[in-house]
């Protein structure tokens, strides 16, 4: 059996790191991405007639769900690719 050079032994090591970071990179771009329509949707709801703040607390409340439901998938299928098992 040939030994593996210290490159090929560290290889999934530094692609595992490589993940890793862009998973936190990604995190910090979603909070962003989540924080700039929180702040939309309260400008919205401040300059509504009353009885539209339901229809917009509704629409905000789907946009959260389909939101963080993306993430997750994104966050998962980059998991994955780092090598960690089915989650």
């Amino acid at each position: 059996m040939a030994r593996k050079s210290y490159a090929e032994a560290k290889a999934p090591a530094i692609d595992w790191y490589g993940e890793f970071i862009q998973m936190g990179a990604d995190l910090i771009a979603f909070g962003t991405r989540r924080l700039e329509k929180d702040l939309a949707f309260q400008r919205e709801q401040m300059q509504a007639k009353p009885e539209d703040i339901p229809h917009l607390q509704l629409k905000f409340w789907q946009g959260v769900l389909e939101d963080y439901h993306e993430e997750t998938g994104r966050m998962v299928d980059r998991a994955h690719k780092a090598g960690m098992p089915e989650l």
